[in-house]
């Protein structure tokens, strides 16, 4: 704050404890409210501490015992600065002074107002916590009977709360972000680990079904395969039988035109070898019938001629003329018969030589009418194949359309160099292996890929934690690094304050972090020691009431400084004190803050002060007729 501003300008209490109404204002600087017990001063700060929002309080564990008895509502409203501060705002709003209350029914509800607009809880708390200023962090609002609390609080809270009032939690939140990071990496780098082995072993169990589904995949697309060249191959098969047939009908109609044209021919010769025989015949026939004739003429001739003998003889005493002219005639006769002799020879020796080819011609002829025969016998059978083999085409033509068929249904044209023995030969060994390989379940592929995908996925998760985490763990020993320099100035700066403070009253003191080596176990350890004894921590047992109160007020003190709430409180902190200690830590107390008059402090003391510094302000509280009553003082003494 600047010099002469004080953060909260005036509390209203209205119905709240022992308040009608009271309106407090505040100064910059030290505010001190006096006044006997009971009067109501301590009512002023759990007021300021409900308006801020704190969550708890020690007068009631419930929020509806701070409402006025026989009243149903109370409201505590806080004014607060919020004036331009070297050109900006605490505070997001626009207007100087901000309204800010906090109403609370009898029945426990409650709810929150900035200038009049109802807000969140939350939203009170984060804004007021980005000023420090923290109502439940008793280092900066030690209400009534804290500091006996404090002293008894675990070192773990110490050291949170003295963060906390000193800006410096934020320092400690990012490195226990950062840690907590990377034991979030680490936890998940287990589970990942634990996972891949997981998955490892499953994918192992899964290894042999999915090989044995890889094998039957296989199988199953070269059965696919196979079968698709097999109905191929009978096409092929039939369209080969066809062309076979029509081969051998093309073959077979040549051949019967072929032994057509011999028959024809052979029919011929048997014709040409017939008219051969008959002339023979013919021939053998007029010969016979020469030769007859000839013997015929020969006979006649002989006979002739034996008559010549008898003529002869009976002629020898005949005329000579006559006897010459018979016996011309005679001579005649006989020349005829040799001439017929010899013709009949002539005829015979050619009867002979066509008698002895006659049979030649006979056997030409029967070998010829056998050839003719045979070639007919022949051309028939060879008609008979061809009807055969034209409804053999017929028959393989209609096989060949539903082959061809049945083929197209699985796909498309396969080439095969094999036979369709061998390829139903492949079929069968493949169907067999299928069969030895048995049953296997339908996802087990898929499974198994699964498996082998999320162990792929975990290993790059893993190495990609390995990553992040060796990236995290540098950044969390950044900000360790960080951490420890900022507390350590920070407890450097106060342990040597408290120091001091403890000499003014005859003590000695110091402060000091234990087990900084791991921010979570990090604790503030506050040790001291009266009348020359060594230093033994502060606790609730070791120590009297007035040395607590004094080792606890020395150590806010000496933590001033470092705290950067614009306002801060205490309740009663001299109520154990012996005269002499109060007023050295009021005295220590009032030069702090008439230094630094940018920071507002509320001081509750029971009684009057020792001195009055006319640099503070002073309020006295005092209950009339069951109602606390605010007045501003001048002097110890005087009440305006």
């Amino acid at each position: 704050m600047e010099e002469g501003r004080p953060f909260i300008k005036e509390v209203i209490l209205e119905n709240f404890l022992s308040y009608d109404y009271g309106r407090v204002l505040l100064k910059p600087g030290l505010n001190v409210v006096m006044g006997p017990n009971g009067a109501g001063k301590s009512s002023i700060l759990l007021g300021i501490s409900v308006a801020l929002g704190q969550a708890s309080t020690e007068r009631s564990r419930k929020l509806s015992d701070l409402v006025k008895r026989g009243r149903d509502i109370s409201r505590v409203t806080l004014l607060l600065d919020n004036s331009l501060v070297k050109g900006k705002r605490p505070l997001p709003f626009r207007a100087d002074t901000i309204h800010l209350s906090r109403y609370i029914r009898k029945d426990g509800t409650y709810w929150f107002e900035i200038d009049f607009k109802e807000v969140d809880k939350q939203a009170v708390v984060e804004t007021l916590g980005k000023l420090g200023l923290n109502p439940d962090n008793m280092l900066i609002m030690m209400q009534q009977g804290l500091g006996d609390t404090f002293s008894v609080v675990r070192p773990e809270e110490k050291l949170a709360m003295v963060e906390d009032a000193a800006g410096l939690a934020s320092y400690r939140a990012s490195l226990l972000e950062a840690k907590g990071r990377l034991d979030s990496i680490m936890t998940e780098e287990e589970e990942k680990k634990k996972e891949l082995e997981t998955a490892k072993t499953t994918l192992a169990r899964w290894q042999e079904n999915y090989e044995k589904s890889v094998k039957i995949r296989g199988l199953r697309e070269e059965l696919t395969r196979f079968r698709l060249e097999e109905v191929w191959c009978r096409v092929s098969r039939e369209e080969e039988k066809l062309a076979s047939i029509a081969q051998r009908i093309k073959e077979a109609e040549s051949t019967i035109a072929e032994m057509t044209t011999k028959l024809a021919e052979g029919q011929g010769d048997v014709q040409e070898r017939s008219k051969a025989i008959a002339d023979a015949l013919e021939l053998l026939l007029k010969g016979e019938r020469g030769l007859s004739r000839l013997r015929g003429d020969l006979l006649t001739i002989q006979h002739d001629s034996s008559s010549y003998g008898s003529l002869k003889a009976a002629l020898q005493d005949a005329p000579k003329d006559l006897a010459k002219e018979v016996e011309k005639v005679l001579g005649s006769g006989q020349g005829r018969v040799k001439t017929l002799e010899d013709e009949i020879s002539s005829v015979e020796r050619g009867l002979g030589v066509e008698n002895s080819k006659f049979p030649d011609k006979v056997e030409a002829y029967a070998a010829s009418r056998e050839k003719v025969a045979v070639l007919d016998y022949r051309l028939n059978e060879k008609k008979r194949e061809l009807k055969a083999l034209e409804g053999q085409q017929v028959s393989s033509q209609e096989e060949l359309v539903a082959a061809k068929s049945a083929a197209e249904a699985l796909g498309p044209r396969v080439t095969s160099t094999r036979s369709l023995g061998d390829v139903q030969l492949v079929i069968k060994v493949d169907e067999a292996q299928l069969v030895q390989l048995g049953d296997i379940p339908q996802e087990a592929e898929q499974i198994y890929r699964d498996f082998q995908a999320r162990i792929q996925d975990l290993s790059g998760k893993l190495d990609k934690l390995k990553e992040n985490k060796e990236v995290t763990l540098k950044e969390v020993n950044e900000r360790f690094k960080v951490w420890r320099k900022q507390l350590d100035g920070l407890v450097s700066g106060v342990n040597e304050s408290y120091g001091k403070m403890l000499s003014l009253i005859g003590g000695s003191g110091r402060v000091r972090i234990v087990g900084e080596d791991d921010p979570l176990k990090a604790g503030l350890e506050i040790q001291v020691a009266f009348r020359g004894q060594d230093l033994v921590p502060l606790d609730a047992y070791t120590q009297s009431g007035g040395e607590r109160s004094s080792a606890v007020t020395a150590f806010l003190l000496a933590l001033q400084e470092h705290i950067i709430s614009p306002f801060r409180a205490v309740d009663e902190f001299d109520v154990h004190m012996d005269p002499s200690s109060r007023e050295t830590f009021i005295r220590a107390l009032h030069d702090y803050f008439k230094a630094d008059r940018s920071v507002q402090y509320l001081v509750i003391t029971p009684g009057s002060p020792a001195f009055y510094d006319e640099s503070a302000h002073y309020i006295m509280v005092q209950k009339v007729a069951m109602a606390s009553q605010v007045k501003v003082a001048k002097g110890v003494s005087q009440v305006e």
